[in-house]
């Protein structure tokens, strides 16, 4: 009753193609695809009838799960290439899973408009730069440390968290200023992108438990049949992602994230504006 006239077909195909071109992009850019998941998502099950007042929920949960494998894979293939800082990867994991746990519950309570809006305005700035500044452009030769070192990761955990995405929109870019190579700092995003889906999906879970006229097959806000189709694909064409990075040059790759970003941060404007 749901699909509102348009067959089951055109809907798994939908997600198949989000799930192929997710994970390549989670491989190349060190983020989980939650910037194709998402809208993809959102669109198939606005055209299928469900209530708007679930959708933008199902969407970014169910792309949170995604991110488990596929993030899981880039990481992996990033980690074969050593293009991952353990150092930093340890120091940011704990804040990045307190901050992924915080967003998912404050997702399920209140609205994203202003954080989203924030999200999307500090997104476009950091795309400026990085078409526009100069590349050797740094905050610090180090990242921070202390209370702004812990809330860094904190923020961008829930930020991610609350959007769906695997925070390499930001701690790619945060990196990068304090001096992380892109390469580095692209496989220890990918890391994190990981651990962050994994507290993320619970809360999401737990938070839908009770919600009514969720789409068929879901788990709280994840929608398992989501899950079967992309995930899959995802962590299939992830490494070929991972792969096609390291064959391109700094600056190739700092415009490709850099108009990833723009992107990203269009999408959310149109969504709250």
């Amino acid at each position: 009753m749901y699909y509102n006239g348009i067959g089951l077909l055109p809907f798994v195909l939908a997600l198949m193609f989000s799930g192929f071109f997710s994970g390549y992009i989670a491989g190349l850019l060190g983020v989980g695809g939650g910037i194709i998941v998402v809208p993809v998502l959102y669109h198939i099950l606005s055209s299928l009838g469900f209530p708007s007042e679930i959708i933008m929920h199902v969407s970014v949960a169910t792309s949170l799960g995604v991110i488990i494998p596929t993030g899981w894979r880039s990481f992996s293939s990033h980690k074969k290439n050593n293009s991952v800082d353990e150092k930093i990867l340890k120091t940011w994991l704990v804040p990045t899973l307190i901050g992924s746990s915080i967003g998912a519950i404050i997702a399920g309570l209140i609205s994203g408009y202003l954080l989203t809006l924030f999200f999307a305005t500090i997104a476009l700035l950091v795309c400026i730069n990085l078409f526009f500044g100069n590349e050797n452009l740094r905050l610090g030769e180090n990242l921070p440390k202390g209370i702004l070192g812990f809330n860094l990761p904190l923020s961008v955990g829930a930020f991610s968290s609350m959007l769906g995405i695997g925070g390499g929109t930001f701690n790619v870019s945060l990196m990068s200023l304090y001096g992380t190579p892109i390469h580095r700092a692209v496989g220890t995003s990918a890391g994190l992108g990981f651990f962050l889906a994994i507290p993320g999906t619970f809360f999401f879970i737990i938070s839908g438990l009770f919600v009514d006229n969720l789409p068929p097959m879901s788990l709280g806000y994840v929608n398992i049949l989501g899950l079967i189709l992309i995930a899959p694909l995802s962590t299939l064409t992830a490494p070929l992602g991972a792969r096609y990075a390291h064959s391109l040059p700094k600056k190739t790759l700092t415009r490709i994230f850099a108009l990833f970003l723009l992107i990203t941060s269009l999408r959310m404007f149109l969504e709250v504006l």
